[in-house]
């Protein structure tokens, strides 16, 4: 992003990835930069802590766990910002579990559809017609506004496995990357988010950061232009209003009670759809309305730290409806790379459905850890009983608001929402909810946000 402009203030509400990368854009374009965060801590979704085990301490993400070399560009502003070198390899298998057995694909090799046992010979002739729906769809899909695809978004993920595929392809490819992806089944998901997938995953290997994916906001903040005199990061700062101003844009935000009030000349707000439509006051009753009624599904997952590492050699195992109704996915996140866990020991996660989290969101933490057992000994009976011979630490992660799973019809409604916004506005919105939930997605909607707005500062 050029510099050479007058500086000036702009402030930033939420430090996720979108926040994180929009404040960079600013302070490359010469800008001082304010940063508001609700958390205690910088990074929002895509951030990882600590925990200690009995022999060591062990890296949990609170978000993504892997990313892909698809993300072009979270790549590019890696390659921009000297920071590719941290980029670590990792597992690029996922499996998939059917009766009783995992089958591993590549996303390197999409090939590996022809040659599992996952699938019959009929089924993996169908699987063609998926591949040609996605590059027919290719023009429309977009990191930063997937409004384009409002002309095929017809149908959800389970209608249109029936009518393009067949039923296995549903049960053991489109169901379980809904679920991994998504937290919800087939038929709550727009067919439009499977083809997302597919075209954001598959055809590349994935890469983390050595302790975990919430390692990229703190090294984007870590970067000396960001730690200037001319950035500065609130932590445990609640906004409750955002407003245009005769001079720009005005902040209320509050701290331990406190409440504050600053003057900036523009705003970008990064924070999840639901949020922004409770402070951003310029929006119109239809944009608050949409933004209000995005469904994010909920995500109450429990992590164990083993003293033995399991044998699984995949990132992770997705656990079909078929299989079981609860249990998504089980991700085996001392594959993703060093740091993650002490040296031979393993680190595990069960991820379930939304509607299993919605119902133990508000319970403790040895209910869920309990819960959490119990499922995964219904369908994985050899890893609950190594979690229970080798556990050293659980922990219970809570997000009310996780994964945004738009429904068939989501997409024509993003493309109203996106019509009515005036990318001239001193206020800007970003994040992932303008394209498909993934932190490369929240990302390019920073960078975008960050580009109106430094343009709009240039002018004036």
């Amino acid at each position: 992003m050029a510099t050479g402009t007058a500086t000036r203030q702009v402030i930033v509400v939420g430090s996720g990835i979108a926040g994180t990368t929009a404040a960079l854009r600013l302070r490359q374009a010469g800008h001082r930069v304010t940063v508001l965060e609700q958390e205690g801590h910088p990074g929002g979704r895509m951030s990882s802590y600590a925990k200690a085990g009995e022999t060591g301490r062990y890296r949990i993400d609170r978000g993504a766990s892997w990313l892909s070399h698809n993300y072009r560009p979270m790549i590019e502003l890696l390659e921009e910002t000297g920071l590719a070198p941290r980029m670590l390899p990792c597992s690029s298998e996922l499996g998939v579990l059917r009766d009783g057995r995992v089958h591993r694909l590549s996303f390197v090799r999409p090939s590996d559809l022809l040659r599992t046992g996952l699938l019959g010979w009929r089924s993996k002739l169908r699987a063609v017609r998926l591949l040609r729906d996605l590059a027919a769809a290719r023009p429309a899909l977009s990191w930063n506004d997937m409004s384009k695809t409002a002309g095929i978004d017809i149908e959800s993920a389970q209608d249109y496995a029936l009518r393009r595929l067949d039923r296995p392809l549903l049960d053991y490819l489109v169901e379980p990357l809904c679920g991994t992806q998504f937290l919800a089944p087939a038929d709550e998901v727009s067919a439009v988010g499977v083809l997302s997938i597919v075209w954001g995953t598959f055809g590349a290997a994935s890469f983390t950061f050595d302790g975990g994916v919430g390692r990229l906001p703190a090294l984007l903040l870590d970067l000396p232009l960001m730690r200037s005199e001319r950035t500065r990061i609130e932590l445990n700062a609640r906004v409750n209003d955002v407003r245009r101003s005769t001079s720009g844009v005005r902040v209320t935000w509050e701290r331990d009670g406190e409440s504050r009030v600053e003057h900036a000349d523009a705003c970008i707000v990064a924070v999840p759809g639901p949020i922004a439509a409770d402070i951003v006051h310029s929006l119109t009753d239809d944009q608050r309305a949409y933004l209000a009624g995005l469904r994010y599904t909920s995500d109450v997952h429990v992590t164990f730290g083993l003293r033995e590492a399991t044998r699984e050699t995949a990132l992770g195992v997705a656990v079909p409806h078929r299989e079981h109704p609860d249990l998504c996915v089980v991700l085996h996140e001392h594959n993703l790379g060093p740091g993650r866990a002490p040296a031979g020991r393993g680190l595990v996660s069960l991820v379930f459905r939304h509607h299993w989290s919605a119902a133990r969101i508000a319970l403790d933490d040895d209910t869920v850890v309990a819960d959490s057992l119990t499922a995964v000994a219904e369908v994985l009976p050899d890893l609950a009983a190594h979690i229970g011979e080798h556990r050293e630490m659980a922990a219970v992660q809570r997000w009310e608001r996780a994964v945004l799973a738009r429904p068939a019809g989501g997409y024509r409604d993003l493309a109203r929402f996106t019509d009515g916004l005036d990318p001239r506005s001193p206020i800007q919105l970003a994040g992932d909810y303008f394209a498909y939930s993934t932190t490369n997605a929240a990302l390019a909607t920073g960078n975008t946000a960050a580009r109106r707005i430094a343009a709009l500062l240039s002018a004036s």
